[in-house]
């Protein structure tokens, strides 16, 4: 009888063995499949982010910027193009950053920064401490009131 038993015993210690051989395979190609997956979000998450929100070119932004609401003699206006941002003429700025939420160029040791107020990229109102926020409107663009 114990020869009988002893069989039984040894093909049920394979069995198990091989049932947790077969549990840590399948562990391991699960978890490979998790690790991957994040991985490849983690690899296109940029490019997941670029088609939800393209970039925007800066040249939508060339043009001559006028301070509304302010008598002409008062007025400040500057232009923007490639080449940088011109007051009066005069260049102040070989370069400007624009990441389609604001603006700013440098002007000696003073940063300038504006936030555009529309999505149309053609009013902007001065960031600054000051209690006047100027408002600025591109040259050409007419505001229309809807009723």
């Amino acid at each position: 009888m114990t020869t009988a038993v002893k069989p039984r015993l040894e093909k049920a210690q394979e069995s198990s063995d091989k049932s947790m051989i077969r549990k840590w395979i399948e562990r391991s190609l699960m978890l490979s499949a998790i690790v991957g997956s994040i991985v490849a979000f983690m690899l296109y998450g940029d490019l997941i982010a670029r088609y939800i929100n393209p970039p925007i070119d800066e040249s939508i932004v060339y043009g001559k910027w006028i301070e509304q609401d302010v008598a002409p003699y008062a007025r400040e206006e500057f232009v923007l193009s490639s080449g940088g941002v011109a007051v009066n003429g005069a260049i102040v700025a070989t370069e400007f950053e624009f990441d389609g939420d604001s603006l700013s160029y440098k002007v000696g040791s003073t940063v300038r920064k504006f936030e555009f107020i529309n999505q149309q990229h053609s009013e902007m109102k001065l960031d600054s401490n000051a209690h006047y926020l100027p408002v600025f409107r591109i040259e050409g663009h007419t505001q229309r009131s809807v009723r």
